[in-house]
């Protein structure tokens, strides 16, 4: 296969992950978000090696995926799949008291008009990182592209980041988007003494944010660094701990958006399709010391595989190449 052919089989694939998520919508068909991940992962390789021998191919899918999202969210077309656009920014009319009164508001999804009335169940900051008097899913667009501006030098990421799901999903308003790009300026950009401070914005907003700086750090054995993210959790909850500790265990260490103080059950999470927007941003991101590991971890299982393998030892006497 050609690099053009193959970049153009890359291309379709891409926009095929659009057709498999609005494939998620239907009931029994949530688990197509595992296959849009696997696609995303070998659409960001593929076009990556490719970027010298097909220059146009990473562009073209980086303008038609943002272009879709544009018209998404200007037409309503291809939108409407969550109710965040309506309920994130709602949250910041509550104030100190977040997590102690519910908000009620209307909102479309799939065409249709649904009234909800529920509390906070993310972290505090996230409602107020909105601008005011514009459509939140806006922001979440403009989050999507300052992501796409950081990793703008990282081919992989760019490709994966550029899949037009992920800015489908954008338009659609999900709120995972501000912490993404705050993970993004965190954990990907030299900020030298700015680091903590872009850290502890990332800490403060949604918990799937939380919980990757954490791991990021137990993979490099920043020990003390993990432990530091936590207690930075600890104290951006504190104030609203002092003030109502039931709401925040309720609603932010449960999730529970209602009255019942239940957690939702493992199901829930498993195929919530923008939940996969993290392992899919730490899998474009981190690629390469993800595949580096990968491939050491095989080598000491003992694995034979030609690109594990390090090349065998002379025999002693043998003649060398020259």
């Amino acid at each position: 296969m050609t690099p053009r052919l193959g970049a153009i089989v890359l291309l379709l694939a891409a926009f095929a992950t659009v057709g498999l998520l609005v494939g998620t919508t239907f009931n029994g068909f949530t688990f197509l978000i595992l296959l849009i991940v696997v696609l995303t992962v070998v659409v960001a390789r593929g076009l990556a090696r490719r970027i010298d021998s097909v220059p146009w191919a990473l562009p073209t899918l980086l303008a038609l995926g943002a272009a879709l999202a544009v018209v998404s969210v200007l037409t309503g077309f291809l939108n409407g799949f969550s109710d965040e656009p309506y309920g994130t920014p709602a949250y910041a009319s509550l104030g100190w008291a977040l997590y102690s009164h519910p908000v009620a508001f209307y909102y479309v999804q799939y065409g249709k008009t649904y009234f909800e009335n529920s509390y906070d169940v993310y972290l505090p900051l996230l409602a107020f990182v909105q601008l005011p008097g514009v459509d939140y899913r806006w922001v979440s667009l403009i989050a999507w592209a300052g992501m796409i501006y950081l990793v703008r030098n990282k081919p992989i990421a760019l490709a994966g980041l550029a899949v037009p799901w992920i800015p489908l999903l954008a338009a659609n308003g999900q709120n995972d988007y501000v912490p993404l790009f705050a993970l993004t300026l965190a954990l990907t950009v030299p900020l030298g003494r700015w680091r903590w401070p872009a850290e502890a914005f990332a800490l403060a907003l949604k918990q799937l944010a939380n919980v990757v700086v954490v791991l990021y750090h137990l993979a490099r054995r920043e020990y003390l660094r993990a432990v530091a993210a936590v207690a930075i959790t600890f104290l951006i909850l504190a104030p609203f701990l002092y003030l109502d500790a039931g709401g925040v265990y309720c609603h932010v260490l449960l999730g529970d958006p209602g009255t019942t103080c239940v957690h939702q059950p493992w199901t829930f999470f498993v195929f919530k399709r923008n939940y996969w927007l993290y392992p899919t941003w730490i899998f474009v991101v981190f690629y390469h010391p993800l595949r580096d590991r990968a491939r050491a971890w095989l080598r000491r299982l003992g694995v034979d595989r030609s690109w594990t393998r390090a090349a065998p030892a002379p025999t002693p006497g043998a003649a060398r190449p020259p």
